[in-house]
């Protein structure tokens, strides 16, 4: 049976029984897995049946009459390919609790991976209602893609400080931007139209810019995050709030001047006196007095604002601010540090990893190349014995697959090097859904061209314009790997890096990236060409490819 007549003749179907939220669901072991398959909306919809093409949803569904407050209903998703740890397929079904947004019940239709307890009807409560019922018809059923780095889309720049950031008068990029600068409705627009490429979260991503922008923009994006976790517990659905904000990554400003690329040399320093350092220049912890408006929350900026920083190792203070904020005090939260825009040796790499770095941003761009005598950071990918030798892993490694940024023969190295370190990124700008013309990175000028973005009289490459969908699967194309081994570049790796898939202690949420019971409901369904179908988040539907009335 072709794909396309399968996401066509999807149907969501409602089923009727009584219910109550589940809170000892446990964690379960179920690999993601390769799966096709069409989530059903937690949110109860009138009775409709839409026939769309071979890429969109056809649901219908029954808007129920039982207003029982205590209730909570079901989505249970059936003849599925579910995405495994291993990169494998296994055809299944999977139930969501839409209440918490969480998967609570797993069953394989093989005996070989069959989760640790009996999901069988007899095992959902007598008080939980099976709202909707999902026939995926053999689609692949996968966890949201993660981008972890993504520094604008569809107009909006996540670097826009405002006016505060001086450009000259004349500037295409002080033209092409809001004075305004960033708000949260924006943050919310990319969010929700994020979701149409499969992703369900990400890390909001800054170019290196003036510490005014850095104060303004982290609170900015800290507010946004809260407000979106509050609507998600509300509403019955995530069309209006999209995919979930996660901790900012902030690409800089600690750089090997040489190796800029499209960030602004005004804004480049070491961070010469360590963690000292990093924390004046994000103005971290530093109370702030600006005037009143109700859209920015301008407290300080702080640790918990930041998920990622890219810096350059081998620059003054850097390692030890790297210890510090991967190795912190108990009263504080730990930072990924990742290697990039830099000119450090293998060394040098060496020394990063030891210190606490666990990625390298964009493999390949705007670092040393790989030579037979001085490897460079692109040797640690072949180092497992030696790094292993002083106590640590190889780190994982971010690759723009927009087939620019890095030919295909380059990826397919990389990836056949230390396949279970790939992660897949955009880097995205504020260009991407946009198409040609003349665009803003931050304080930069950027020409958009097709597929290819460069700094406004150059051939500087500035980001990427690709959505996350095209990169996996001319991530596929250029490596021939499998279905699943692409997905899991999308899924389950940037949610290691996050330290993100699996459930630890002390830990406030669910897991993401993966399809085991206890992990978050973010669902993508794929057709075997890779092209998204449907997106959930949370449990909730954000996107079912329909066409707009």
């Amino acid at each position: 049976m072709k794909r396309s007549a399968e996401a066509a003749s999807l149907l969501v179907d409602r089923a009727a029984a009584a219910s109550e939220v589940n809170n000892n669901a446990s964690s379960d072991d179920a690999n993601p897995h390769r799966v096709s398959m069409i989530a059903s909306s937690a949110s109860l919809m009138s009775s409709t049946s839409h026939h769309m093409s071979s890429s969109s949803l056809s649901s219908s569904t029954t808007k129920s009459t039982n207003n029982n407050s205590n209730q909570t209903f079901l989505t249970r998703f059936i003849n599925a390919r579910l995405l495994q740890r291993d990169g494998s397929l296994e055809r299944g079904e999977l139930t969501v609790d839409s209440s918490t947004g969480i998967i609570i019940l797993i069953r394989f239709d093989s005996q070989q991976h069959q989760p640790l307890q009996d999901n069988t009807d007899n095992n959902i409560d007598h008080n939980q209602q099976i709202s909707h019922t999902v026939d995926c018809r053999g689609m692949i059923l996968s966890p949201g893609f993660i981008d972890i780095q993504l520094n604008g889309a569809y107009g909006i720049d996540f670097s826009n400080g405002g006016c505060e950031d001086n450009h000259d008068d004349d500037s295409a990029a002080n033209n092409s931007r809001n004075n305004s600068g960033l708000r949260i409705h924006d943050i919310f627009q990319v969010a929700t139209s994020l979701c149409q490429s499969g992703v369900t979260s990400f890390c909001p991503t800054m170019v290196s810019s003036s510490r005014d922008t850095y104060r303004r923009v982290l609170p900015l994006i800290r507010n946004a995050r809260r407000q979106q976790q509050q609507l998600q517990q509300q509403q019955r659905d995530n069309t209006k709030n999209g995919a979930s904000i996660l901790g900012m990554h902030l690409e800089g400003p600690f750089f090997d001047p040489s190796k800029l690329g499209a960030h602004d040399k005004r804004h480049i320093l070491a961070p010469s006196k360590g963690i000292d350092t990093v924390k004046e220049v994000y103005g971290l912890n530093q109370v702030q007095e600006e005037e009143n408006d109700n859209d920015v929350d301008y407290s300080s900026p702080m640790l918990e604002d930041i998920d990622i920083i890219t810096l350059a190792p081998e620059l003054d203070g850097a390692l030890d601010a790297t210890k510090s904020l991967t190795q912190p005090s108990a009263s504080e939260r730990n930072v990924i540090i990742s290697c990039g825009h830099t000119g450090a040796t293998y060394e040098e790499g060496l020394q990063a990893i030891s210190h606490g770095a666990t990625l390298l941003t964009h493999l390949f761009n705007a670092m040393n190349p790989f030579h037979h005598r001085k490897p460079g950071l692109v040797g640690l990918l072949s180092s497992k014995s030696k790094l292993a030798s002083m106590g640590h892993q190889r780190p994982y490694f971010s690759l723009i697959v927009d087939g620019i940024h890095v030919h295909e023969s380059a990826v397919s190295m990389a990836y056949n090097s230390h396949p279970n370190g790939c992660v897949l990124v955009t880097d995205a700008m504020s260009a991407m859904g946009l198409g040609d013309g003349v665009h803003a990175l931050g304080d930069m000028s950027v020409n958009i061209k097709g597929d290819r973005a460069t700094l406004t009289g150059t051939d500087t490459l500035a980001g990427s314009v690709v959505s996350m969908d095209t990169c996996v699967r001319r991530f596929r194309k250029f490596t021939n790997c499998s279905i699943g081994e692409a997905l899991l570049c999308a899924t389950l790796h940037p949610a290691n890096v996050l330290n993100r898939s699996v459930m630890r202690e002390r830990a406030t949420e669910a897991p993401i990236g993966v399809l085991e019971i206890g992990a978050r409901a973010d669902l993508v369904v794929v057709t075997d060409e890779l092209d998204v179908v449907a997106t959930w988040v949370n449990g909730k539907i954000a996107y079912d490819g329909r066409k707009l009335l």
